[in-house]
């Protein structure tokens, strides 16, 4: 019954495609009903769009990066190719070195967009979470900052808007038609999922 009452709150999350993102990422994902791929809006340099870190056997913070073509930050993430070469190969090798896990599957995409969601899905298995993910390029919502989240809630019918604790600095509460709450992660640290 409380599962049943909990669908029809219609909690809405909304992030960005990280790379193999950290456990705060998959936190927000399993308070919500419905988590939404920010995938339609400007791919940023430096962010954890393309990359993560982990602690290494040795202790040492370690970053794993998806080498992306030049001129990225021109384009939307869902729009951001991969180059050819050896970068995957290491990465791949890296992880195994590590954890023993295998993702060449993951890594045998072109597309940041797809290799991100492959990370995302295998995590997900890990954790055992169900939420029923949508693409926000699916919904065609042309506008930017906050009152495209505003937009974004409405069309998939929000009671309750999740946003993470940094949107406090920068979120306009009143332009949103339901309920805005804060999740603050529980997570241990802010390394991959990979790691934890």
């Amino acid at each position: 019954k409380m599962e049943r009452q909990r669908t029809m709150e219609g909690k809405i999350a909304i992030h960005q495609p990280e790379h193999f993102p950290y456990m705060g990422f998959f936190e927000k994902m399993e308070e919500a009903d419905t988590f939404v791929i920010l995938d339609d809006v400007q791919y940023k340099k430096n962010n954890w769009q393309n990359r993560n870190k982990f602690l290494n056997k040795n202790g040492v913070e370690e970053f794993f990066n998806v080498q992306v073509e030049k001129g990225s930050t021109k384009k939307l993430i869902n729009e951001v190719k991969v180059v050819d070469g050896k970068w995957r190969e290491k990465v791949v090798k890296k992880l195994k070195q590590n954890f023993n896990i295998d993702t060449s599957n993951i890594y045998s995409y072109n597309k940041l967009i797809d290799i991100n969601m492959a990370s995302i899905v295998w995590a997900r298995k890990k954790l055992n979470i169900n939420t029923p993910m949508i693409l926000s390029s699916n919904l065609s919502i042309e506008t930017k900052s906050t009152q495209r989240l505003v937009d974004i809630c409405h069309q998939v019918g929000a009671t309750e808007y999740i946003s993470g604790i940094g949107g406090k600095s920068y979120l306009d509460e009143n332009l949103f038609e339901c309920r805005v709450s804060y999740l603050k992660p529980k997570c241990k640290n802010y390394y991959s999922i990979i790691y934890n």
